[in-house]
């Protein structure tokens, strides 16, 4: 006999759950012993250098900086060239850093290109 389900009644083969994919975050864990990278405060938060979309890569890639509380609001206002052109710094310099890693491994300098290309999706060199 073939139960066909209505109202009340459950389904004989339960509806397959989808699993979300757990975000990254940068927690508060050894927020107390993080050194300000700027003026060398303590209790520095940690800042990711390629926000927006590319936030979660910045995460498990290691692109980030210690900041603390004062000079992280100011990197996010961008008031100032001062905080434009530390920022463009930090972009270029993890990207050229990322870039040499992978050649040290052994990828061609244009294939290194092409994956920082397609893990970011823009050249900051």
């Amino acid at each position: 006999m073939i139960v066909k389900p209505g109202l009340g009644q459950s389904r004989p083969v339960p509806k397959p759950k989808r699993k979300k994919k757990k975000k990254l975050y940068n927690g508060y864990k050894n927020k107390r012993e993080r050194e300000c990278y700027y003026c060398g405060t303590m209790g520095a938060e940690r800042h990711e250098i390629y926000g927006g979309p590319n936030r979660q890569i910045s995460i498990k890639m290691g692109f980030q900086i210690d900041l603390c509380p004062a000079c992280h609001r100011a990197w996010h206002a961008q008031a100032d060239d001062l905080w434009i052109r530390r920022k463009a710094e930090w972009q270029a310099k993890m990207q050229k850093e990322y870039e040499n890693m992978l050649t040290r491994d052994g990828m061609s300098a244009e294939a290194t290109r092409r994956h920082w290309m397609a893990i970011i999706g823009k050249n900051y060199r």
